[in-house]
């Protein structure tokens, strides 16, 4: 299991010190793909100007998107158990 997540990320660029990001959503998939073009679909539809989402392995269980203006996305591996 997948986990995407919306990172906010408009109140960045304030005074140092004054700067934090909020999560917007959490959703859970079932692959990496449909994580992925879940956080495509959502990007393209509150963006005039969109870019292609590049994604990053931070870590084995971690991709991140690239800073996208006013949003990022991490997708985690969530372990299930039965």
């Amino acid at each position: 299991m997948y986990e995407l997540k919306s990172e906010n990320l408009t109140h960045l660029g304030s005074p140092m010190g004054s700067e934090y990001t909020t999560t917007n959503w959490r959703k859970f998939f079932t692959t990496i793909d449909l994580a992925k073009k879940y956080a495509e679909k959502d990007y393209l539809s509150g963006n005039k100007n969109p870019e292609t989402i590049e994604w990053t392995e931070e870590s084995p269980d971690h991709i991140r998107s690239q800073d996208l203006s006013f949003v990022m996305y991490h997708i985690k591996t969530v372990k299930c158990e039965e």
